[in-house]
């Protein structure tokens, strides 16, 4: 298999820039190429090397493209960044403290303008079911439970980030 391979390496790679494949890739392609060439070229005779190379490399090309195509990209683990779902420390221990501060604040609320504010905003109770378990009516609880928690927003405010 005597001829000029730099040509040929030329000629197929930019054959397979033509088609669409990045300079890396070709080269890839044409490498995995030349190896089965060799490889062909111990057990057969080969009449033309130039065309079963560049036919070899345009077929790996075809292959890598259908792979792609079927299964995606390939992804090495060293290429991926897991992410912790968990809050960092730093949030949890801000969070924590939020809370703190939350009840605190919660606490400055007289006994039943706090609870009105649970009911609505951790039970998920209606104003009007609200009114009836403490015998007023849905407006009255709403404009506590509004001035509650822009008096609960007034204490916080400046507090958290």
């Amino acid at each position: 298999m005597d001829m000029d391979w730099r040509k040929l390496f030329s000629e197929t790679k930019a054959m397979l820039m033509r088609q669409g494949r990045s300079a890396q890739d070709a080269d890839d392609f044409m490498q995995e190429a030349y190896l089965r060439l060799r490889e062909f070229g111990k057990r057969n005779r080969v009449t033309s090397p130039k065309a079963l190379f560049m036919r070899t490399a345009y077929n790996l090309s075809i292959d890598a493209h259908r792979s792609k195509a079927t299964r995606g990209d390939e992804v090495q683990p060293e290429d991926v960044d897991i992410v912790d779902p968990r809050p960092s420390p730093e949030a949890g221990v801000l969070g924590r403290e939020c809370i703190k501060r939350m009840d605190v604040c919660l606490g400055r609320l007289d006994d039943r303008t706090r609870q009105m504010v649970l009911e609505y905003h951790v039970h998920g109770l209606t104003f009007e079911q609200i009114g009836r378990k403490h015998g007023v009516n849905a407006s009255t609880v709403h404009h506590q439970v509004s001035t509650a928690m822009f008096k609960v927003y007034s204490w916080m405010r400046g507090w958290y980030p």
